[in-house]
């Protein structure tokens, strides 16, 4: 195995998916929340600008009682995955947030009731999200998924 090597300093703005870029348009003055707004603000920024390889870690699995997780990779990759320990026995991966965000977390086996993501976060008030987990630029490299490609 070896690890796959990115340019990170690289600030040139990617192409976002059609689906993301719809969903962020889409969203605009459609938020439930200031925390909403604040989410697809910052999501958006970090796949037209943010790479990253060790991963960004949105949601853990020890932060909320659902042990929910939500990871994105590379550009606008995520894993959505439940709980503590499981190594990925239980995540799905999807290429964009739009994807990410309609999964029915019920249908997956992950909670009892029926929400997509995107209901979840709502439902939490996005209390569990955490914007300072990108690996890449941290230090302490904390909660750390290694992807081997």
């Amino acid at each position: 195995m070896h690890y796959k090597t990115l340019h990170f300093m690289k600030r040139e703005k990617h192409r976002l998916s059609r689906e993301d870029s719809a969903i962020f348009e889409s969203m605009k003055g459609r938020y439930v929340s200031e925390k909403e707004a604040e989410f697809f603000r910052i999501m958006q920024h970090r796949e037209e600008y943010e790479i990253t390889s060790l991963n960004d870690l949105i949601v853990s699995e020890y932060d909320n009682p659902d042990e929910i997780y939500l990871v994105r990779e590379y550009y606008e990759e995520y894993l959505v995955g439940h709980g503590i320990g499981t190594d990925g026995a239980e995540e799905e991966h999807v290429m964009t947030l739009s994807e990410a965000l309609s999964l029915n977390l019920m249908e997956l086996g992950f909670i009892s009731r029926n929400l997509t993501l995107l209901q979840w976060l709502r439902e939490s008030g996005y209390r569990y999200v955490n914007y300072d987990r990108n690996y890449d630029l941290r230090q302490d490299r904390q909660h750390c998924r290694q992807i081997f490609i």
